[in-house]
């Protein structure tokens, strides 16, 4: 994942932290907010969890996810595979005060999990001039019937 367009997401999904992920559930999608721990430069994105919550139970029976994550100016969808990892090592190298807060058990304990996303694809909108910039072409483009320029958006295969 070395291409200019790639770090740039990763850049982005960096920057806003908060990933709402989708999973299958009960033949319908589910979304749960989840505070990035990592991203790699590779398309790894990195999650705490619990080991017996809904998230885990439905990665663990059918991985496919999207990690959607939204700011004031821009905004990423990661599709990709999911996977529970249980190796404490890993646990210990991500572990940080703010997981504490709701893994009171620690980064040895089964019940801390880390759930890992590896991006397949991912499609980012970024507009410099944020919300009142995409109004103002909206009413631009209404007064003078010239397409609206929202910013920048693309689709980049991780």
């Amino acid at each position: 994942m070395a291409n200019e367009e790639a770090s740039k997401v990763i850049g982005i999904i960096k920057d806003l932290r908060i990933a709402m992920v989708s999973t299958h559930s009960a033949g319908k999608l589910a979304s749960r907010p989840l505070t990035l721990i990592e991203a790699s430069e590779q398309g790894e994105l990195w999650f705490f969890s619990t080991a017996d919550s809904e998230i885990v139970h439905e990665i663990r029976a059918q991985g496919l996810v999207n990690a959607a994550f939204s700011g004031s100016k821009a905004w990423v969808s990661v599709s990709g595979q999911a996977q529970v990892v249980q190796d404490v090592a890993k646990k210990k190298e991500l572990w940080n005060t703010a997981v504490e807060t709701f893994a009171s058990e620690g980064p040895e304990s089964a019940q801390t999990v880390l759930l890992r996303i590896d991006a397949d694809s991912a499609e980012y909108w970024e507009n410099p001039g944020g919300a009142a910039s995409l109004v103002a072409g909206w009413v631009k483009q209404k007064l003078t019937g010239k397409p609206a320029e929202p910013g920048d958006s693309n689709t980049v295969e991780l």
